[in-house]
This record gives C-alpha cells, sequence and structure tokens, in this order.
C-alpha cells in the first residue's frame, strides 16, 4: 500500500462540508442480521482460527501507519482526550482513497454482507493507527468516532484483543448491534 505523504497533510475534504453525525446505519444487510450457526462453535472456531492471521495483518498495517501518518492536529487531541484516549501523542493519522482489508477479493464479498463494506467504511482504526477515506478525512465526527476505537484498544490492552472481542460482537450481533460500535458512535455524535 503506498502512501502520498503529501496526501496525508492535506486532506481533500473541504471543510464547508461538515458532518454534524455519523450516517444512520440502516442497511438491512447489516441491521438484520441473524447469526444463525455462528450462535454456536461456529463463531469462536472461526475467529480463533483467523485471529494470529488478522491479527498480524492489523499490526503490518498499524506500523505502516504510525510511520508515514501525522500526528493530530490540536482540535483532534481535543476530540481523543474528550473521547477517552490515554496517550493521543502516540496516534497518526493517513488519508487513503480506499480502506485496506485484509483477505483476497472473495473475502471481501463476504465481509461486505456482513456489514463490512470497504466501499463504505469512512475510516479503520488499528490501536494508534487511524486510516480515514480521503474525501472524509476533514470531518471531526469521522475522527472522533475512530477516537473512541483507540480508547477502546487501549482499554482492551491489545490490538488482538479488541480485535477478538469486536469480530465476536460483529459477527454474533451485527455490526450496528455491536456494543463497541454503539459506544463509538454515541460518544462521537456531538
Amino acid at each position: 500500500m503506498d502512501y502520498n505523504r503529501a496526501d496525508m497533510i492535506q486532506p481533500a475534504a473541504s471543510p464547508d462540508k461538515k458532518l454534524t453525525q455519523l450516517p444512520p446505519m440502516t442497511s438491512p444487510d447489516i441491521s438484520s442480521w441473524n447469526p444463525g450457526p455462528w450462535r454456536g462453535w461456529l463463531l469462536p472456531a472461526a475467529v480463533y482460527v483467523a485471529m494470529p492471521w488478522v491479527g498480524w495483518w492489523a499490526w503490518r498495517v498499524e506500523r505502516r501507519t504510525l510511520r508515514d501518518g501525522r500526528p493530530l492536529f490540536t482540535s483532534e487531541w481535543a476530540a481523543a482526550v474528550r473521547v477517552g484516549v490515554r496517550h493521543p501523542e502516540k496516534v497518526r493519522i493517513i488519508a487513503v482513497e480506499e480502506i485496506p482489508m485484509p483477505g483476497l477479493g472473495w473475502m471481501h464479498l463476504i465481509a461486505a454482507r456482513w456489514g463490512f463494506d470497504r466501499r463504505n467504511i469512512g475510516g479503520l482504526c488499528l490501536r494508534y493507527g487511524i486510516i480515514l477515506r480521503r474525501d472524509l478525512a476533514a470531518q471531526p465526527v469521522i475522527m472522533a468516532h475512530e477516537l473512541v476505537h483507540t480508547a477502546q484498544y487501549e482499554r482492551h490492552g491489545s490490538l488482538t484483543g479488541f480485535l477478538r472481542a469486536y469480530l465476536f460482537q460483529c459477527l454474533r450481533h451485527g455490526y450496528c448491534n455491536a456494543a463497541l460500535e454503539r459506544e463509538a458512535v454515541a460518544k462521537s455524535t456531538p
């Protein structure tokens, strides 16, 4: 994944089009999620098998973002403190055309069915590395949402600890009903 350093510093989104809140999560594929066989042993087994690879991918992308990203601006730092980030000095931001996702193309199709369609994702938080879609990079509500996830990572104590809990919740209850996601939406809305 190539990042252009100049693009990270100058977000393409125009500041006059500010979001005041996150768009509602009303997609029928997301809100009507029925875990079916995932309720039993299949969900823990699938997450257990996938976690080493997902954790390794997340660690690599976080390291790249920490290396190439920019630090928080003053207003973003204030938002980080407001939502409970303990170490805002560690956070780095990068803007990209499309949010990266682990796996192959067919895996992305399955993920999209579960509510993780990267074409509709505005940002991705991997502990202290925050990746924002370039057209939404100047939106404070998106930044605050991702900063809430950073605080959640800090509470869980590790990259894989948070990812495991987040994946379990999203697969079991659906993206918009996952407790960690609902917390992020609630705390990021002014």
